[in-house]
């Protein structure tokens, strides 16, 4: 049986139960109450998203559930709460195939986050929304609080706010909607912490400026690893391109050679040929070595375009480049849109598609250059062979010593 609304109201009415009963009221903001949140924002974000029905139930299920574990254990109560999800769904009749989603859906909200496919991200940019939202400064004082009697970890203000700034610079967002909408929000976060940073300093006797200088170090070492990053993949790309010109070249230059070798070969030497037998086999010699040399250097200059067509999986899973012409050019404008923003929204998914586009540049710029090569060692040593036959062949001819 596939997970239905009638799966997803019982998994809601078994939480709530569960968790009101089996939850130490130690955890002020792991419970219900974020529970309920999640599940909220994993509404908003499949109807955002157009998330087939059977996939937000899939998703609401896995947000019931995805801290339930925390009535076990504290770390790595993911897998606590995925096994509480798998024997509750077992119990109703779930199929293995659901029940194996919800479960990674629960699992991939461990920190740090590293979702694989859609229902993944969606789960996990749910799960910390509350990063962007205005009562973000209200809630992580409950997980303070929270962590004080569970963990019996306690920061003073600042190292608090330290903490939640290096979390929340570190942290993206994974769906296209969260990135585009969610981003600008969690900034205006960061500014206040950055502002509650600053009134603690100022607060404070004697100079205690060494949090604010440290913070803006790494932001600006954060800042110019990335420009790096940047200046990295555009000059290589751009000596890749330079690279592939210079062999496109390099070829032309041989395909115009020998043509017009062929062309003289064809129309002086053939009509000689008749009467000077002698001549036939460097002539023979010289044709061929300028068409082997024509060969290579098409080959060099030969174009090669893929299918053109990417699926909607390929893009979710990100295993397609989109920086290359050969993987789109058959596809629709729209489609072609909603993929490259999927791509811009996603850091990790751009500078993997950056550095595949790069690589196959460079696979591309090999095969270009071993042709060229061999093109040219044709061209060098077969016109030196000519040469010498020329010679022998006249010499022979002029002393009447070449066979008849």
């Amino acid at each position: 049986m596939k997970i239905n609304n009638q799966i997803v109201e019982e998994s809601a009415r078994y939480i709530c139960d569960y968790l009101s009963t089996g939850l130490d009221s130690k955890f002020s903001y792991h419970n219900l109450s974020h529970t309920i949140y999640v599940v909220k924002a994993v509404e908003m974000l499949s109807s955002a998203l157009a998330v087939s029905n059977h996939d937000k139930k899939i998703l609401l299920v896995a947000a019931w559930f995805h801290d339930s574990g925390y009535t076990q254990q504290i770390d790595n109560h993911e897998m606590a709460g995925a096994s509480i999800a798998e024997k509750f769904l077992a119990e109703k009749g779930v199929d293995k195939e659901d029940i194996s989603e919800v479960t990674a859906c629960i699992l991939s909200t461990h920190c740090p986050q590293k979702p694989m496919g859609r229902l993944q991200e969606i789960l996990c940019d749910a799960d910390m929304m509350h990063l962007s939202d205005k009562t973000f400064i209200d809630a992580s004082m409950l997980l303070r609080k929270e962590w004080e009697v569970t963990k019996n970890r306690k920061y003073t203000d600042d190292e608090w706010y330290l903490l939640n700034m290096e979390f929340i610079l570190t942290h993206q967002y994974h769906t296209s909607f969260g990135v585009k909408n969610f981003e600008s929000r969690k900034n205006k976060n960061i500014k206040r912490l950055s502002s509650k940073l600053k009134e603690i300093t100022r607060n404070q006797i004697g100079n205690n400026e060494a949090t604010p200088v440290l913070f803006n170090k790494q932001k600006k070492n954060k800042e110019r690893l990335e420009r790096g990053v940047e200046t990295l993949f555009r000059t290589a790309s751009s000596n890749h391109m330079r690279l592939s010109g210079m062999a496109d070249n390099k070829a032309h230059i041989l395909l115009s050679i020998n043509s017009i070798i062929i062309s003289i070969v064809l129309s002086v030497l053939a009509k000689k040929i008749i009467d000077a037998m002698y001549l036939i086999i460097p002539t023979v010699l010289l044709v061929s070595m300028s068409a082997a040399s024509i060969v290579f250097a098409v080959l060099t200059t030969k174009p090669k375009v893929s299918k053109g067509i990417f699926t909607v999986d390929q893009i979710t899973n990100r295993e397609v480049n989109l920086l290359f012409f050969g993987n789109f050019h058959r596809m629709e404008l729209d489609k072609y849109e909603w993929a490259v923003q999927e791509m811009m929204y996603d850091k990790e998914y751009l500078y993997k598609s950056m550095t595949k586009d790069i690589y196959f540049l460079g696979k591309v710029l090999a095969l270009k250059y071993r042709y060229l090569n061999i093109g040219y060692r044709i061209f060098m040593y077969g016109l030196i062979a000519s040469i010498i036959a020329f010679a022998i062949s006249f010499i022979l001819g002029a002393h009447g010593n070449y066979p008849q």
